[in-house]
C-alpha cells in the first residue's frame, strides 16, 4: 500500500514571524558554545533521517508546542 504524501507547502498562514525573532534564532544556531552545538547537531540529525515534510511537520509541532506553553 502506498500513502500519499501530505503536502505541507500551501494553505493559510497561522504563524507570524518578526525578523527579530529570525535574526535571534539565528544567531543562537550559529553561536559557539553548548547551545549552538547541540541546535545545530539536532538539525543535522533531522536533515539526515527525515524527508523535508516530515522536518517540517516537527517545526510547526514545536512552534506549537511553544505557543500553547508560553508565559505572556
Amino acid at each position: 500500500m502506498t500513502i500519499k504524501p501530505i503536502d505541507l507547502t500551501g494553505g493559510k498562514s497561522v504563524f507570524c514571524f518578526n525578523e527579530q525573532q529570525l535574526h535571534g534564532a539565528r544567531s543562537l544556531f550559529k553561536s559557539e558554545g553548548e547551545s549552538g552545538d547541540k541546535i545545530r547537531a539536532y538539525v543535522e540529525e533531522l536533515k539526515a533521517n527525515c524527508s523535508r515534510n516530515e522536518r517540517a511537520s516537527i517545526a510547526f509541532m514545536i512552534i506549537e508546542e511553544l505557543n500553547e506553553s508560553s508565559e505572556y
